[in-house]
């Protein structure tokens, strides 16, 4: 395009341009000054170029838009891979500042807690691996990732909320230690309804065992016929059984007296369990043998305590169950004053006569 002499080829530019009229060639020619132009879809930006450009050196437009693609392109890469690194390192020091955000509070709620045991006259240690840690650690991993305040999710009473439930267990292990000695029927079990069979045996025999003696010697000196005799005895019989139950309601009035002192120092420990602190100590022994003493002075005492309540109480009457027996037997009919039946006056024989006489246990051992 150019001489030798750096001047354009006049004749070879022309040729560039669509030659002479002989070339035969239709219509318009493009020269080296026809540009080409191209739009950047994304920044609206232009590139241009011509044949002329590009025979200088230059590059088409298309190179120059694909060019600046790629090197916006590589922009935002570096601009991306900055903005993550940045948010990675945001991410990782905010992941820092929590971790030691939720340590400093697992750590202050630790030594409150530790100080609400040691409140209670405990060593704190002792309850450390079944209360203290594990409530604990169970707030701190529940804690969310970032939380802006860990701290607050340690409750101020936390403390005393453990503290509570270690008190809480300790006083429902006692009372099942407790209860497994003292059950609900204890009283009953060691105080039985039986302790009154023996006594009352005794009470009765004392004041029935003379009359039915009498009453076999009024049929033998023949003041009762044997139909006589089998009446007043099956009247002393009446009468006996109407004393068992007397007495027997005395015996369960004074052993519901003893089993109430007795469920009443048991209840004590009870509630003496119930209001137990962590430091508090307490011996279900003591109780024990405390319950063993007064159940041993209560089986001791109830034969006197069963007399005193029976007093001077007379259950029969010699000359009421002559005569009980006197009216059955018909016109032989007795009485206390004329034990031998009849019209006559007869008088009584020392031995009948001391026959008549009312006993209770009071001159009890003069039958």
């Amino acid at each position: 395009m150019f001489t030798p002499g750096g001047q354009i080829d006049r004749l070879t530019f022309a040729g560039l341009r669509g030659g002479g009229k002989g070339g035969g060639g239709g219509g318009s020619q493009k020269t080296l000054w026809d540009e080409t132009t191209v739009v950047d879809p994304v920044t609206g930006e232009a590139y241009t170029s011509s044949p002329w450009s590009m025979y200088q050196g230059g590059k088409s437009a298309a190179e120059q838009l694909n060019e600046h693609i790629r090197s916006r392109r590589e922009q935002d890469q570096q601009t991306s891979a900055a903005a993550q690194q940045a948010a990675a390192a945001k991410a990782a020091t905010d992941e820092t500042t929590f971790q030691g955000k939720r340590q400093s509070a697992y750590d202050t709620a630790l030594q409150d807690t530790l100080r609400s045991f040691q409140n209670q006259g405990v060593d704190p240690t002792n309850y450390r691996s079944n209360y203290i840690d594990p409530a604990l650690n169970r707030i701190n991993a529940g804690i969310q990732d970032l939380d802006p305040n860990p701290m607050g999710q340690f409750p101020t009473s936390l403390g005393d909320t453990i503290v509570n439930q270690a008190t809480s267990d300790r006083r429902t292990q006692l009372q099942n230690q407790y209860n497994s000695i003292f059950t609900p029927n204890y009283s009953s079990t060691v105080l039985p309804d039986t302790t009154t069979g023996t006594y009352i045996d005794q009470i009765l025999g004392e004041q029935f065992d003379p009359l039915s003696q009498q009453l076999l010697n009024a049929e033998k000196r023949h003041t009762l016929t044997d139909t006589g005799y089998n009446a007043a005895l099956e009247r002393l019989n009446q009468k006996r059984t109407a004393a068992r139950d007397t007495v027997s309601n005395l015996g369960s009035n004074i052993l519901s007296g003893y089993r109430s002192s007795l469920d009443d120092l048991v209840s004590g420990g009870r509630s003496a369990i119930a209001g137990l602190g962590l430091s508090s100590q307490f011996d279900p022994n003591a109780y024990t043998s405390r319950a063993n003493e007064l159940v041993s002075r209560d089986l001791s005492n109830f034969g006197g305590a069963l007399r005193n309540a029976v007093g001077n109480s007379q259950f029969a009457d010699l000359s009421d169950l002559i005569n009980a027996g006197g009216a059955v037997q018909g016109a032989t009919n007795p009485t206390a004053a004329n034990p031998r039946g009849g019209g006559g006056g007869t008088a009584l024989t020392p031995d009948e006569e001391l026959a008549t006489r009312k006993r209770g246990l009071g001159n009890t051992g003069a039958f």
